[in-house]
């Protein structure tokens, strides 16, 4: 894990709050508690932990090792790991609803990458369990050459959160690069992302089997437009 991630950690919360819709997304999915959750990429937990005060049985992975010990302590009904999600498949348990938000499946390396991910998601969901994916939107992003995502700014810390992508043609990678000021402390950082297309995800999940593919451009469930939503949200049934 970068150490970047590791230093922003202290900040993640105010970057990347929980947000309302996607709970409430969640929520309407799984159904009524207790059901088996797995959230893949927890960050520091705010989703993972307003689940598991909903009554759900949660477990909740990371690959920063910082986010997982602080959510650990801020909720120990938590079964708070450090782990690839790549791996999932150690955890040894099968879920209701695995979800995997933020933008976190495109750090994988390619196509066959998320490939294995989505495999294994479904070798640990319980028959009609569900799958709950949000990427940025890529159609948009390389039909458009989007260069900057919108800035993020919380005035309580203060923080600004700046966000750029460079489309590598040859590697078929964005290079993503952020910049977190904090007060006077400025963090840099960059990292390649896979831009992976709505269809090609959707193939995946069509190949190996997944039902009811629905696709989203909010997490208030409006449409999917390829040339204007800003996510791509997916869900599907095992």
């Amino acid at each position: 894990m970068s150490k970047f991630y590791t230093e922003i950690s202290k900040y993640y919360d105010y970057i990347f709050p929980t947000g309302k819709a996607q709970l409430q997304l969640i929520k309407k999915i799984v159904g009524e508690a207790p059901k088996n959750i797995l959230d893949v990429a927890c960050g520091s937990g705010g989703y993972a932990k307003s689940l598991n005060d909903s009554g759900h049985q949660v477990t909740a992975i990371d690959l920063d090792q910082e986010m997982v010990q602080a959510l650990k302590a801020r909720d120990t009904g938590i079964d708070a790991r450090v782990l690839n999600m790549l791996d999932i498949e150690v955890l040894n348990k099968t879920f209701d609803l695995i979800f995997c938000i933020g933008n976190s499946v495109v750090h994988l390396n390619n196509n066959e990458e998320i490939y294995e991910f989505l495999k294994s998601c479904k070798n640990s969901l319980k028959e009609n369990g569900h799958l709950l994916i949000q990427i940025v939107n890529y159609d948009r992003v390389l039909a458009q050459d989007v260069k900057q995502l919108p800035t993020i700014k919380n005035e309580d810390v203060p923080l600004v959160f700046e966000r750029y992508y460079d489309y590598w043609p040859e590697q078929h990678k964005i290079n993503f690069r952020t910049i977190l000021r904090v007060n006077e402390n400025v963090l840099e950082n960059s990292v390649l992302l896979h831009p992976i297309k709505s269809t090609e995800f959707v193939g995946l999940l069509e190949e190996l089997g997944f039902q009811d593919i629905q696709l989203y451009g909010s997490f208030n469930q409006e449409a999917y437009d390829p040339m204007v939503s800003f996510p791509l949200i997916m869900v599907a049934k095992k």
